[in-house]
């Protein structure tokens, strides 16, 4: 377990996450580490063309449901590409009650619940290079599923699906 003292929800001080005992290590984590481990997450990635892009695993929140709607909303997902995004089946209904739904599928986006493309062994038939924001994905994927993945930000992989190309931006 770890916290991040003012963005984990159980971390709004120091304090409060750790109560009277005291952490057993603690990391830096600056530019240089986020350099490296972004660099290691995308080592697997040569080919620029996109054929499948997922996101949400973990699964999404409402909020990422909510971003990925206003990156899609009026555009459409490449023809070379799948999108596919997951979440808990109480998300999907919130998102049903907002709106969301219709974006994300007017866009070519397709919502699934309660399972992920590594846990199910689940592609689109053909997929060779996939994008992902999750770092998770990004080494399971590959090691299970033989494919080439990207790793970047929810609007690198939004970027893809509409293009079918990585041009994901480097931190």
């Amino acid at each position: 377990m770890y916290h991040i003292v003012g963005v984990t929800p159980e971390a709004e001080t120091l304090e409060i996450a750790f109560g009277p005992k005291r952490p057993v290590e603690t990391f830096r984590y600056g530019k240089e580490e986020q350099r490296r481990v972004y660099d290691r997450l995308n080592a697997n990635g040569r080919d620029s063309n996109v054929d499948f892009v997922m996101l949400g695993c973990p699964h999404a929140a409402i909020e990422q449901l909510r971003e990925a709607a206003r990156l899609l909303d009026g555009k459409k997902v490449s023809g070379n590409c799948a999108l596919w995004i997951f979440t808990s089946r109480a998300v999907k209904s919130q998102a049903r009650e907002e709106g969301l739904l219709a974006t994300l599928a007017n866009s070519g986006a397709v919502l699934l619940t309660d399972t992920c493309s590594a846990f199910a062994q689940a592609l689109p038939p053909g997929t060779k290079v996939a994008a992902l924001d999750s770092a998770k994905q990004v080494h399971y994927l590959p090691a299970i599923l033989g494919i080439q993945a990207w790793f970047g930000s929810t609007t690198d992989c939004i970027n893809a699906a509409l293009t079918g190309r990585w041009m994901g931006e480097r931190p």
